[in-house]
């Protein structure tokens, strides 16, 4: 597979889809992204909505702090501009000011029907050893505004996280009642997986509770669930 690495600046009618920085320090098994970190200049910003494709920013970019200042301060037409980080952002290098600034700046997501949406794409693809980090960066953007029904949390599934673990990433979602982005290994869509590192029951059985997950979420279904169920914390 080739990884295209090189600055990227394309606009429509409505968007406009950047690239700032490349490199990741962490080479997991499941990524191609290179280790050397890249930068470019922000280009001009012409479109009120703007997808940026980095895949690490916050490790990647020099100083990423200024860049989300910089970035929240343009006008475009008169109005400002929304922002997503469409790979989402890694939540252990993330300190309570990269997110106090990302809120001002209206750093969010913008949905299926691209709009804007103020929740963090955050990607949490490893170990549930994790979870306090995990906590621990989310209550830092619902302090400080961020709506924990907006975001989305892209997961790595039929991955070498096991079934089992992802289970109990998926429990940490609904007591913080968030969505999960379930992301297929190998760029599967949930409903058509073929079996890599999971059995074909897990996979099946994985997918429809992401979407039990979602719709509980976005229709405030846990708390009747739970006492239907009788379920405790």
């Amino acid at each position: 597979m080739t990884y295209h690495s090189e600055f990227y600046n394309k606009t429509d009618e409505t968007e406009q889809w950047i690239r700032l920085s490349d490199g990741c320090y962490r080479n997991c098994w499941n990524c191609y992204c290179p280790q050397k970190k890249i930068h470019y200049e922000i280009p001009k910003i012409v479109r009120n909505k703007v997808v940026l494709l980095d895949m690490n920013f916050i490790y990647a970019y020099p100083n990423p702090l200024e860049a989300i200042k910089k970035l929240g301060k343009i006008k475009v037409n008169n109005k400002v501009v929304y922002y997503d980080f469409y790979c989402g952002l890694d939540f252990t290098l993330l300190t309570e000011e990269h997110i106090y600034w990302l809120k001002k700046g209206r750093f969010g997501r913008l949905n299926n029907k691209r709009r804007y949406c103020n929740g963090m794409r955050i990607a949490w693809d490893r170990g549930i050893d994790e979870k306090d980090l995990f906590i621990k960066a989310i209550k830092s953007m619902i302090k400080v505004g961020y709506s924990n029904k907006k975001m989305q949390i892209f997961m790595l599934c039929n991955g070498k996280i096991s079934f089992d673990e992802c289970v109990q990433k998926l429990k940490v979602l609904k007591d913080l009642d968030i969505q999960i982005g379930d992301c297929w290994f190998d760029n599967q869509k949930r409903g058509s997986v073929k079996p890599i590192y999971w059995t074909e029951q897990e996979c099946k059985l994985f997918g429809k509770l992401c979407r039990a997950h979602n719709v509980a979420v976005q229709q405030n279904q846990y708390e009747s669930i739970d006492y239907l169920y009788g379920v405790t914390k």
